[in-house]
């Protein structure tokens, strides 16, 4: 969400499977792999993003946007 957040985005906004890559699971460790599952499934439940058939693009939905 931090990313997000920096970037300004408005609903609707895509994070790039690229920006996942880049913007995260770069720098996760073996360690932050289930708690980082965990952390998207909530958000993606909550309602806060949607993710993309492809498994890794992420979507900023309304209410999301409207956390930020």
């Amino acid at each position: 969400m931090n990313w997000f957040k920096s970037s300004q985005a408005s609903a609707g906004y895509v994070m790039s499977k690229q920006d996942v890559i880049r913007a995260i699971l770069k720098k996760l460790d073996s360690k932050q792999d289930r708690p980082f599952q965990i952390a998207m499934d909530e958000l993606k439940h909550d309602g806060m993003i949607e993710i993309k058939e492809d498994g890794v693009t992420v979507v900023l939905t309304q209410k999301g946007a409207e956390k930020l």
